[in-house]
C-alpha cells in the first residue's frame, strides 16, 4: 500500500517543556511510517538558518538557491532538460523547468504524489522509472506537459528496514537498484539486502550483481571505466574513526564487497568473525576510503564543460554528515580527482560551510547535502534535505 501524502508541520515538532520526548516521538510515529522517521527526525535537528555566504567554493565558482523543496533527495534531468526531484518524506516527484538556464525555475509541477518513499529516478528509452522503498515503477513520460502516466510496477524489492531508500541507475542496457541493509551489522536473511540488484529494463531477469554493500546510496557510471561506482555508508559503533566510508567500483561482474564481515581494505570486523577467519581475503577493497561516519550519499562524474578542465571527469560526492560521531564530520561536497584511466588520485573539499569550522556539537548544522546531478548546461545541482533547497553551482570569472 502506498503511504499517504504527509504534510510536514514544524509546529508539531518544536520544543515544548510540557511535551515529553516520548510524546513528541509518538506524534511523529502517528504521522509518519517508522521507516521514514530517521529522515524526519534528522531534518528537525538542524538549528541554523541557511546563510549562503557561509558556503565556501574554489575561486570562480558560485552557488545559489535554485528551488525550495521540503525534503529533496535524488534528482534527474528529463530527456527535454527538466530537473526532477524526489521528496521521499512527502512521497512526491516534482519537476522544475528552467529551459533558458536562468537559474530560476519557471514553475514547480507535482509529477507524482502518494508514492511509497520515492528516491532514485532514471529515464530509459523515454520512460520514467521511480524507485520506491518496496518497488520500481515505470511511467510513460511527456516532456511537453511534464506528466507521468500509466504507472506500472515492474520490479519488487525488499521493503523498508534500517536503510529504506532505493537508488536506481541504467547502465550497459541493464537496470540497477541498490537495496540497503535492514540493520547496522548482521547477516541478512534476505540476500537481496545490502546489495545492488540487476534487472532487464522491463524488470525481468533479477539477479544479485554486487553484495556486501551495507548501504550503497549513490550510483554512477565512471565514463572512463564504463563500470558502476557506488558510495557506501559503513557500520556504526566502532568509534569515531572506524570503519571508513567508501567509494567502490563494482567492476564488470560485481562481486563481494565485504559487509558485514569486513570493512575498508579487507579488514575483518571482529564482532562478526573469529580469529582464524580469512574470508576477507576474497572480498573487493574500496577505491576510495573516506572519514568514518561522513555518510556519503549522492555522487556524480562531471562530464560537462562549464567547469575548468581540471575538474572534468572528476567525482563530486555529497557527504550528508555524521549523526553519532563525538566530533561532527562530513556536511560538505568533496571532489575525487581521477587520472586519464579513471583511477582515484586523491580527494579535496569542494564546498564547505554547512557546519561551522571547528563545530563540536552534534546536531548543529544549517544543511545536509544529499544528491548531485549535472545539468545540460553544465551547472551542478545539489539537493539538501535539511535546509529544504536545491542549490545550483556555476563557474564564471
Amino acid at each position: 500500500m502506498p503511504v499517504a501524502n504527509f504534510q510536514f508541520k514544524p509546529k508539531l515538532l518544536s520544543w515544548n517543556p510540557i511535551v515529553s520526548g516520548n510524546l513528541r516521538l509518538a506524534i511523529l510515529m502517528r504521522r509518519f511510517p517508522v521507516f521514514l522517521l530517521p529522515l524526519v527526525l534528522l531534518s528537525c535537528t538542524h538549528a541554523e538558518k541557511l546563510d549562503l555566504t557561509r558556503l565556501k567554493l574554489p575561486p570562480g565558482f558560485h552557488i545559489a538557491i535554485f528551488a525550495h523543496v521540503p525534503h529533496p533527495r535524488m534528482m534527474v534531468f528529463s530527456p527535454g532538460g527538466v530537473l526532477l526531484v524526489s521528496d521521499t518524506t512527502e512521497g512526491k516527484v516534482l519537476a522544475f523547468p528552467d529551459l533558458k538556464h536562468s537559474g530560476h525555475p519557471e514553475k514547480m509541477v507535482t509529477v507524482l504524489d502518494d508514492l511509497n518513499a520515492p528516491h532514485g529516478m532514471a529515464f530509459q528509452k523515454g520512460k520514467l522509472y521511480v524507485a520506491e522503498t518496496n518497488q520500481v515503477r515505470r511511467y510513460d513520460w511527456d516532456d511537453a506537459t511534464l506528466s507521468a502516466s500509466n504507472g506500472q510496477v515492474i520490479a519488487l524489492v525488499p521493503r523498508s528496514g534500517g536503510h529504506f531508500t532505493r537508488t536506481l541507475l541504467f547502465a550497459n542496457g541493464k537496470m540497477y537498484v541498490s537495496v540497503g541493509s535492514s540493520c547496522n551489522v548482521c547477516v541478512e536473511k534476505d540476500k537481496r539486502r545490502a546489495a545492488v540488484l540487476e534487472f532487464n529494463d522491463d524488470g525481468t531477469g533479477e539477479r544479485i550483481f554486487a553484495y556486501g554493500l551495507r548501504n550503497a546510496v549513490g550510483l554512477a557510471v565512471n565514463p572512463r571505466t564504463n563500470t558502476i561506482w557506488t558510495t557506501e555508508n559503513g557500520r556504526d559503533w566502532l568509534g569515531d574513526n572506524l570503519p571508513p566510508d567508501e567509494i567502490n567500483d563494482l567492476g564488470q561482474n560485481g562481486g563481494n564487497f565485504g559487509w558485514p564481515f569486513c570493512y575498508g581494505n579487507r579488514i575483518p570486523d571482529r564482532s562478526q568473525t573469529e580469529g582464524d577467519d580469512d574470508r576477507c581475503k576474497g572480498t573487493i577493497p574500496p577505491k576510495v576510503e573516506i572519514q568514518a561516519h561522513s555518510a556519503p550519499l549522492g555522487m556524480a562524474f562531471y562530464t560537462a564543460t562549464m567547469f575548468p578542465e581540471e575538474y572534468r571527469g572528476n567525482i563530486f560526492l555529497a557527504l550528508h554528515g555524521s549523526w553519532n560521531r563525538s566530533v561532527p564530520t562530513g556536511y560538505k561536497i568533496i571532489r575525487v580527482k581521477l587520472n586519464d584511466k579513471g583511477e582515484p588520485q586523491g580527494t579535496e573539499d569542494f564546498i564547505t560551510g554547512w557546519i561551522k569550522p571547528g563545530e563540536t556539537k552534534k546536531g548543529v548544522w544549517m544543511g545536509r547535502p544529499v544528491g548531485i546531478v549535472v545539468g545540460p548546461e553544465g551547472a551542478m545541482y545539489i539537493s539538501d534535505d535539511s535546509a529544504g533547497v536545491v542549490f545550483r553551482v556555476t563557474y564564471g570569472k
